[in-house]
């Protein structure tokens, strides 16, 4: 028997490192979450996040402290001779009780993070770098340095699993020699400062003055704004200077003065375009950074790590507790991979749109065009697993949220409707979910037949959705106005089965078609371990 002095030994206490370390902790996986740096960060990264990301945070049930600390950006505004043009976000297609991207300072993010991290029993090792670790069959041993200096101690840890969330340099994926394919681009200037000027707070701006271009994305603190300069120009160890760049530029692009405080903080970095072409090596892991590298014009780093993670922490607590073999890890590749490769196409298109000044189209149509699909690609509200082993299509296309489609494919609206709340509450159980819908005033034979179905798995939580109210030792949603059903295009006896990352493994109707749905599951090393 193999001795372990820890199931999930996390390197990396960003927001990534948190998401993966606290969704692990809440399965009841034994997790160190450890990071070189001396404390946590202090200074702004990540600023956007989007659509998809908020979904997951309120599953997380961490919205509610994240809400408070952020603004909501609805358009994109383009500044050209004396007009701005503004044009709105357009969801259509993509339902979501988020319709907009939400500005977010990083160290806020990382903050909630920590304290929910920390309510579930993990607290992060600060000062504490991966020096170098070995896997094989057995186990990952993995060699710690506490400090730094002469004084520094080291430790050697026994894990089942390393999971790196170590950032574009990191350690893990070096070790594992996993290529980050691609190249570098442009050299870009980002600087976050007061900037004394009337411009719309709900909207990101882009500008053009002679030379470059400039945009502006806007924090929740008054007169704040992140700016970005694509000529790359100035040296972030004068930060009086480049206040006066961009004071300079950017009253020439209004034609009016405006005037930039000095930064709090400025970063000079060349654009990496780079994903690798598999994100693990036997018992070891990459996420975000660490795993796909590129522009941060569409805001994606932060959204796509924290992705990641979503969808690997419960597949590696399904292997540790014995519920699934370890071949369910593979489908992290399989569903990830491909999303980390499309992001490099998409990112460098946005890089390079938003370097052009197009004063010779027409830019409110192409404006318009090119921000309905951005907001395609940076919301990720239309990721999908139609491929992956885990998705077993149905026959049908028709209305609902499809097998490898999200759940939660609804307005703020119908996410308030008292059967949504409730449904809403229990889908933040660290569980798969079988949604049963036996929704009439009186019940169906259908009803019935899945009503008796006893032998679940034991990764599986039943929820009965109906029209009429429970009795006390039911589990599952009153959904008095059949709201519900309605949005997931669900009648009386249909069933839908919804992984923990929220998005459908399969739906169908009857006892007969569950038990083959969940055949064909077990048949993929989902281990039946029956309910007793």
């Amino acid at each position: 028997m193999t001795s372990y002095d820890v199931d999930v030994l996390v390197a990396g206490a960003g927001p990534v490192g948190l998401t993966a370390a606290l969704q692990l902790a809440r399965w009841g996986v034994s997790v160190r979450l450890v990071d070189a740096a001396p404390g946590p960060a202090t200074t702004s990264r990540a600023l956007g996040t989007h659509a998809r990301s908020l979904e997951i945070y309120d599953q997380l049930g961490i919205l509610g402290d994240i809400a408070p600390h952020g603004t909501r950006v609805n358009a994109f505004i383009r500044h050209q001779a004396d007009r701005a043009t503004r044009v709105d976000y357009d969801f259509s297609g993509l339902v979501t009780r988020f319709p907009y991207m939400f500005n977010i300072d990083q160290v806020i993010t990382e903050r909630v993070l920590r304290g929910y991290a920390a309510s579930a029993g993990i607290q992060v090792e600060w000062n504490t770098r991966l020096e170098s670790f070995q896997h094989d069959d057995d186990a990952v041993t993995a060699v710690l340095r506490n400090g730094d200096g002469p004084g520094a101690g080291q430790e050697t840890v026994r894990a089942r699993y390393l999971w790196g969330c170590d950032g574009g340099h990191s350690t893990v994926r070096k070790t594992l020699r996993l290529p980050l394919a691609g190249e570098a681009a442009h050299t870009w200037l980002i600087a976050d400062a007061i900037v004394h000027t009337d411009l719309e707070r709900d909207g990101v701006h882009w500008l053009f003055p002679a030379g470059g271009a400039l945009m502006l994305f806007p924090f929740p603190d008054p007169g704040k704004w992140r700016l970005l300069d694509t000529t790359g120009e100035g040296e972030p160890e004068h930060p009086r200077q480049i206040a006066g760049q961009f004071s300079t530029k950017l009253s020439q692009a209004l034609g009016r003065d405006t005037v930039v405080d000095s930064p709090s903080w400025v970063s000079k970095f060349t654009i990496q375009q780079r994903a690798v072409p598999a994100m693990h090596v036997g018992r070891c892991f990459v996420s975000g950074d660490a795993a796909h590298v590129h522009s941060p014009a569409s805001g994606q780093g932060l959204n796509t790590g924290i992705q990641d993670a979503y969808n690997l922490a419960w597949k590696l607590a399904m292997v540790v507790h014995g519920h699934a073999d370890a071949v369910l890890l593979d489908t992290y590749d399989v569903e990830r991979v491909p999303i980390g490769q499309a992001l490099l196409a998409s990112t460098a298109k946005v890089t390079e749109n938003s370097m052009v000044d197009t004063t010779t189209m027409d830019t409110q149509d192409s404006d318009r065009g090119f921000m309905r699909q951005l907001i395609r690609n940076m919301s990720g509200l239309s990721i999908s697993y139609p491929d992956s082993p885990l998705t077993l299509p149905d026959d049908e296309s028709g209305a609902g949220p499809r097998p490898g489609q999200r759940l939660t494919q609804i307005s703020a609206a119908d996410g308030q409707s008292p059967g949504w709340m409730v449904l809403r509450a229990l889908l933040r159980t660290s569980a798969w979910h079988l949604l049963v819908f036996a929704g009439s005033e009186h019940p169906t034979g259908q009803d019935q037949v899945l009503a008796e179905t006893t032998t679940l798995p034991v990764w599986l939580d039943k929820v009965t959705i109906s029209r009429r109210r429970l009795d006390e030792d039911d589990h599952g949603v009153w959904d008095p106005d059949g709201r519900v059903p309605d949005t997931l295009a669900a009648a009386d006896g249909d069933w839908i089965l919804v992984r923990p990352d929220g998005y459908l493994s399969a739906r169908g109707t009857g006892d007969t078609s569950l038990r083959a749905a969940l055949d064909r599951l077990t048949g993929l090393h989902l281990r039946e371990s029956a309910r007793a």
